[in-house]
C-alpha cells in the first residue's frame, strides 16, 4: 500500500516582538496561521500576521514565503 506523500511549506518568518528576528519554519501544506503561531508558540489575541504587508485572518491557509508577525500593545 502506497503512502500518502505529506507536502512541507518552507517559511520564513520575521517576528517583530520588541525587536526583529527571523526565523525558518516547516509546515505541513494545507496548515493555518493558527497552526503557524501553535508552532511559533505565539498567542494569536497579542499579534497581527502579514502576507505581502496585508494583514490576514488566522483561519486562512498559509501559503509558502515570507510571512511577518507583530504583536500588538494596547493599554489605556
Amino acid at each position: 500500500m502506497a503512502e500518502k506523500k505529506v507536502e512541507v511549506l518552507h517559511l520564513t518568518v520575521i517576528l517583530h516582538a520588541g525587536r526583529k528576528t527571523e526565523t525558518q519554519v516547516d509546515l505541513p501544506e494545507g496548515s493555518s496561521y493558527f497552526d503557524l503561531l501553535r508552532e511559533l508558540k505565539v498567542n494569536p489575541e497579542t499579534v497581527v500576521v502579514f502576507k505581502n504587508g496585508i494583514p490576514v485572518a488566522f483561519d486562512s491557509v498559509v501559503e509558502g514565503g515570507t510571512v511577518e508577525v507583530m504583536r500588538v500593545v494596547s493599554g489605556g
